[in-house]
């Protein structure tokens, strides 16, 4: 299960892909991902999960994440990250 150094850590990558300029203020678990959010198309979104593998030791799946980027926040993609953790 994750902690609040994960998200803070999920949160620090978002924030280095996405740039100064798409970052939103404030930030949270319900921030989408795209649209609204930290504005990441589908290469941004690849980038961010390629981080995530290798900060958090995990293969992530893009198939199952990327189909619903419309509806990703990032309490979700931290759910994901720890659905493969518990595996």
């Amino acid at each position: 299960m994750s902690g609040p150094d994960d998200l803070s850590r999920l949160i620090g990558i978002l924030t280095e892909v996405a740039g100064p300029d798409r970052t939103p203020d404030p930030v949270g678990g319900e921030t989408p991902l795209n649209e609204g959010g930290f504005w990441l198309d589908s290469a941004d979104l690849l980038e961010v999960l390629l981080s995530c593998e290798a900060a958090f030791s995990v293969e992530l799946d893009p198939a199952t994440l990327l189909p619903e980027e419309s509806e990703l926040t990032v309490a979700r993609l931290m759910s994901a990250i720890d659905a493969v953790r518990r595996r």
